[in-house]
């Protein structure tokens, strides 16, 4: 598993799902696109097992070196807190 990021804010679009930042990083040494499957530790220990669903634009009022990503609708803004890490589950077949 490879660190992605740690979370810093999360948005929730209705009907689209909750939208993490700062999200991937564009030097990330390892492609990641729609469908990678991930995890997310949250700071008590949890662990959310999830898949990347979109990547996402969005103004911060300043230049970012991060692409915002989309998980699927059925994961709450409350199962990300801030301080969550976001890890890429490598996949076993590669």
């Amino acid at each position: 598993m490879q660190l992605i990021c740690t979370i810093e804010d999360v948005f929730y679009i209705t009907g689209r799902g909750c939208v993490v930042v700062p999200g991937i990083p564009y030097e990330f040494p390892t492609p990641v696109g729609i469908g990678a499957q991930l995890l997310i530790e949250t700071p008590s220990g949890e662990h959310v097992r999830t898949t990347l669903i979109s990547m996402e634009m969005i103004s911060r009022g300043k230049p970012m070196n991060h692409a915002p990503f989309s998980v699927p609708s059925n994961i709450a803004k409350n199962q990300l807190p801030v301080g969550s890490k976001v890890f890429l589950v490598e996949d076993a077949h590669a």
